[in-house]
Formats: C-alpha cells, sequence, structure tokens
C-alpha cells in the first residue's frame, strides 16, 4: 500500500529564479515587481477609460512602489518582530534578509494616496484610493506566490488532499495558506475591477469593498497559519485585521449613504 504522503504536494522549488554573477534574482523580488506592472497596467487602464493624464499613473507607480517596501518592512519590524529589532536595529534596512508585513504595506500606500490625492493629482483621497486598489489588490496576490514559492509564512498542520509537504522546512503536511491568500486577492482584483466597471458607486464604496474583501479572508484565513495565539485567543495578523474589516465596512456604509441620490 502507498504510504499517505503520496497524495500531498511535495514542494521545493529553488527560490533563486536566475543568477548574475553571484547576485541572485529571487522568484519574490520578479513577483514583486510583476505585482507593480500589473497594478499600474490596471490604474493606467482606469485613468485611460475615465481620460486621466497617464503621466499620473507613473507617479503613483513610483510612490506606492516605495510606500509597500519601507512600510511593510517597518510594519515587521514594530507589528511582529520589535524585540529582536530593537536588539539588532542595524538589521531594520537589511531588508534583503527577509521580513515584510502587508499592514504597515497598507497603512503606508494610505499615507501615500493622501499625499498623492492632495499634491499631486489634486482630487480627494477617496477618488485616489478607488482607482489603486484594484491594483493594490493584484500585488498582494503576487506577494503571496512569493511567499509560497520562499517556503514562508506556514499553514498549520492538515491532512488534507492538497496539502502541501514544504520540504525545504520540515516534512510535515501543511495548508497552503499562501496559496489560499493570493487566490482570494486575485479574485478581489477581478471583483473590483469588475464592479468599478459595471456600477457607478459613490466615491469611497470600492476602498471600503477592498478592506474588507482584503482583511476578512485574512482573519479567517489566519486559523489555518502556524503561529503564537494572543490574549481572546487571536493571533497578531487578526488582532491588526480585524479593525480594517470594521473601517472598511463603515467606509463602505458612510459612503453609500452620503452619495446624493437622483430625484425621480
Amino acid at each position: 500500500m502507498p504510504g499517505p504522503h503520496l497524495q500531498f504536494v511535495r514542494w521545493a522549488p529553488d527560490p533563486v529564479m536566475l543568477m548574475f554573477g553571484d547576485r541572485p534574482l529571487t522568484w519574490y523580488a520578479f513577483l514583486f515587481v510583476c505585482g507593480l506592472l500589473g497594478g499600474y497596467a490596471i490604474v493606467v487602464a482606469t485613468f485611460v477609460r475615465e481620460r486621466v493624464d497617464v503621466t499620473y499613473a507613473n507617479i503613483l507607480l513610483l510612490l506606492v512602489a516605495l510606500a509597500a517596501i519601507i512600510g511593510a518592512r517597518l510594519g515587521q519590524v514594530f507589528f511582529y518582530d520589535w524585540s529582536y529589532y530593537r536588539a539588532h536595529p542595524e538589521e531594520i534596512v537589511r531588508i534583503w534578509h527577509g521580513g515584510l508585513a502587508s499592514h504597515g504595506a497598507v497603512i503606508a500606500i494610505a499615507l501615500v494616496l493622501w499625499l498623492y490625492a492632495r499634491a499631486v493629482i489634486r482630487k480627494p483621497f477617496l477618488w485616489a484610493s478607488d482607482r489603486a486598489v484594484a491594483g493594490i489588490a493584484f500585488v498582494a496576490a503576487c506577494v503571496r506566490f512569493g511567499n509560497l514559492i520562499n517556503s514562508e509564512i506556514l499553514g498549520k498542520p492538515t491532512e488534507v488532499p492538497w496539502a502541501f509537504v514544504f520540504e525545504r522546512v520540515d516534512s510535515t503536511p501543511r495548508h497552503p495558506v499562501q496559496l489560499y491568500e493570493g487566490l482570494a486577492y486575485l479574485l478581489l482584483c477581478v471583483a473590483l475591477i469588475a464592479v468599478s466597471r459595471r456600477y457607478a458607486l459613490p466615491e469611497g464604496c470600492l476602498s471600503g469593498l477592498f478592506l474588507v474583501g482584503m482583511f476578512l479572508p485574512r482573519c479567517l484565513l489566519e486559523f489555518t497559519k502556524d503561529g503564537a495565539i494572543l490574549a481572546g485567543g487571536m493571533n497578531t495578523g487578526q488582532v491588526l485585521s480585524a479593525p480594517l474589516v470594521i473601517i472598511g465596512g463603515a467606509m463602505f456604509v458612510v459612503s453609500w449613504m452620503r452619495a446624493p441620490r437622483r430625484s425621480r
């Protein structure tokens, strides 16, 4: 009889895509760049459809890229590993050693979008965020696929048939939570594009849907992740995600209620 582990996906890809001399190009970096370019293409298509100067999309790409990297790094430092980085402050800038947190990226991108709306394109913040969120969801999906190739952000042990054995880590079948999240964010990206093209929603509604669609699945999928549980039975990811779900829901409702209604 074959062993039970034959049904599982045995996963051990090389994180390095190519070598340029002694400098590696990792799959994670490649997918991150693909995410940024794909997100940029989504924003450009939106701007072209709405007859907005595409130069503003070029500026947005640069600002979001910087905010995503810096914010994600600071999120990892302060939300997840402050005790380590406090003892090793020189490691904070060594981003190539790994360690990025999506909640920090979202906060930094929100600040950058506010500055971009106010100082660059001179439109309301919600106008800018509504047009950026589908692209941001695409970037998030690509990052999670990069985590999958790196065999990081591991799921809990499981016996489901689609479990992954991350052979570079151990021989335990685990939930491929990186794949779960990546597919959820990709679906969110497609949904936001479809909704934005089909319906003329009030400003702020798409941003609210983004926050709910991004962080509600994150809250639920955290139950399949390995990690320390905090007081109240929640882990750090859930503690950080829950307020964003509430903010997103409130943003959608308030934006919908405040929108002017056409008289019949």
